[in-house]
């Protein structure tokens, strides 16, 4: 993917002054636009570099001002304005101001600049890129298949070139919308907007991770992250604010996100078990293999009709109550469970008094047949508990 800090080393840029510092230059690049009519807004496609002469328009600071609110919003990777005392004068500071609270890279061109030598180059850039990550798509794709013999030459040359040597883990994403953002998109504009999402999604990783390798998928992306000096902490904690600042952007889409160990040779190991870990996330959520402790071991019995007569022999009663009287007494306990059978602090996460918790506390056990004072019942309903919703997240 181009970015825009890339266009910085074309010729076609050397005399061009970024007003609005670094701010936006890792934005992605699709398509360079000639601006020439006041609303831009209709025909933005996301990335786009917008190039402005602002030859037949009526030239004021709060119009230009719009012109990159305008942009940002559309998901523009760039402004390029042409300096002229007869059109643009000069970018006016509310411009370059919006600019830079926008993160929208905003750039002040000579008036002699070839627009069509700056399009041709940017354009070149880009199909170059797309032509590329098809090539390193399809041995991606065949890295995280075990398909690739590391040993030969040719796939020496290319793990190097695509920075896939050294320690790396693998992340997996899945997407879900909203039936309701779903009935705001028609049908022709809903691979765009899935691709703008995912997009944005590359653009947090590279913001974070100086190498980052990834394959989009339907709805779901895959991620070969460059570790460097980041532990296993470090980089849950990455993947974790890269997750909380979409989850801010992103109404209406849920993602979860599977992370595997870090590994310096089987990217295919790590990749099974960041899909392992993303299907353990019931709906919404970041979750790193590890973090399910003895529980990944399920995921490799192929016995489920036993695992569902171990989870049945304790949840069952349980189950069957709720779905007889309407009840969530299951949401209880799994609450309860999760708190270390804290009366106080699992009616807090419920949002009931605690003299309900302690009858609910009480119907529980009298449902079960059990005492929550019994370290080995609550040690077994816990491990039911989970797998229960290992499972279910998995289907």
């Amino acid at each position: 993917m181009i970015y825009v800090r890339d266009l910085l080393k074309l010729d076609t840029f050397k005399n061009f002054e970024l007003v609005s510092g670094g701010s936006g230059l890792n934005r992605s690049v699709s398509w360079p636009n000639i601006a020439q009519t006041v609303s831009i807004r209709e025909w933005l496609a996301g990335g786009d570099v917008i190039l402005m002469s602002g030859v037949g328009l009526e030239i004021t600071d709060e119009f230009l001002k719009d012109i990159v609110v305008q942009a940002a919003q559309g998901g523009a990777a760039c402004i390029i304005m042409l300096i002229n005392p007869e059109h643009i004068a000069k970018i006016p500071e509310a411009a370059v101001q919006e600019a830079v609270d926008r993160g929208l890279a905003l750039f002040a061109a000579p008036w002699e600049t070839r627009l069509s030598k700056v399009i041709g180059s940017i354009s070149m850039l880009v199909s170059n890129d797309r032509f590329e990550e098809r090539i390193r798509s399809d041995f991606l794709d065949r890295l995280l298949a075990g398909e690739i013999n590391r040993e030969e030459e040719e796939s020496c040359i290319l793990l190097e070139k695509y920075g896939l040597l050294g320690k790396k883990a693998v992340v997996v994403i899945d997407y879900r919308f909203d039936s309701a953002d779903l009935n705001n998109i028609n049908h022709k504009n809903y691979a765009y907007h899935n691709e703008r999402i995912m997009t944005g999604m590359i653009e947090k990783f590279a913001m974070r991770f100086d190498k980052v390798n990834y394959l989009n998928r339907y709805n779901s992306q895959v991620f070969i992250l460059s570790a460097g000096d980041k532990d296993e902490d470090g980089i849950l904690a990455a993947v974790r604010e890269i997750y909380a600042s979409f989850e801010k952007e992103s109404e209406g889409a849920q993602v979860r996100i599977g992370i595997g160990e870090i590994t310096d040779k089987s990217l295919e190991k790590s990749f099974e078990q960041a899909k392992t870990a993303k299907c353990s996330v019931k709906e919404k959520g970041v979750l790193f293999y590890k973090e399910l402790g003895i529980y990944q071991l399920l995921f490799y019995i192929d016995d489920r009709e036993r695992i569902a007569e171990y989870v049945n022999k304790y949840l069952c009663p349980v189950i069957e109550y709720d779905k007889k009287y309407n009840q969530n007494l299951f949401e209880t306990l799994r609450e309860y469970l999760k708190n270390s059978q804290n009366l106080a602090r699992t009616a807090q996460k419920l949002y009931i008094h605690r003299n309900t918790m302690i009858k609910r506390v009480e119907k529980l056990e009298d449902i079960l047949g059990c005492s929550f004072k019994e370290a080995d019942t609550v040690n077994q309903l816990y491990n039911a508990v989970k797998i229960y919703d290992l499972f279910n997240a998995e289907k």
